[in-house]
């Protein structure tokens, strides 16, 4: 039995060291203070290989809509369209010339202007939506030349209907030349998602 008792007893202190071992580290974990301070980045790896082409047909081209028109004649009676007589661009054909009329074919966000140079003029000009004025500036031109030019950026919906109209009588508006110009352009559409 003396043999036995030596290895209980070598087995009683390894247990024991075991169990002294397991203490301390949890008292070190307890009372450990945690690393908050952070290294800089290492230096950046090798670039890696360049990627098979992606498939340019699933890419498509954003819609465009854009106008711009001119004309060179006095201003028509108040309260109506403007009929501009030449398109400077109209690619899309979403400008009316007949009647002076933008539709949104495209919704989304547009930018319409115009700029008006006149001699011996009263100009009042009204940039119209759906029959809403949006905008109204005015002008007036004695012995020299002015300019007058306004600008506005607006949410159109499908059929949304965008215009520039006259909003004095004519024979305020017959005295001198003028020149009229009225521009419109798609900013970004309306994508789902």
């Amino acid at each position: 039995m003396p043999g036995r008792g030596g290895q209980s007893l070598s087995m009683v202190c390894v247990d024991v060291w075991i169990l002294a071992l397991s203490v301390l580290s949890v008292m070190a974990d307890a009372t450990s203070v945690p690393v908050t301070e952070s290294w800089p980045p290492g230096p950046p790896g090798l670039r890696g290989p360049t990627g098979i082409p992606g498939d340019i047909e699933s890419c498509l081209s954003p819609p465009k809509s854009a106008f711009a028109v001119k004309m060179n004649d006095p201003l028509p009676a108040p309260s109506q369209p403007i009929v501009f007589k030449e398109a400077l661009h109209n690619d899309q054909d979403h400008f009316n010339l007949t009647t002076g009329v933008f539709t949104c074919t495209i919704p989304g966000v547009y930018r319409f202007g115009f700029d008006i140079e006149l001699f011996q003029h009263a100009v009042k000009l009204g940039l119209m939506k759906n029959d809403t004025q949006i905008l109204e500036k005015e002008s007036k031109a004695k012995d020299n030349y002015r300019h007058l030019s306004g600008n506005v950026v607006l949410q159109l919906t499908l059929g949304d209907r965008v215009w520039l109209e006259s909003k004095l009588d004519t024979t305020e508006t017959e005295k001198g030349p003028i020149q009229s110009m009225f521009f419109g352009y798609l900013l970004y559409g309306n994508y789902p998602g």
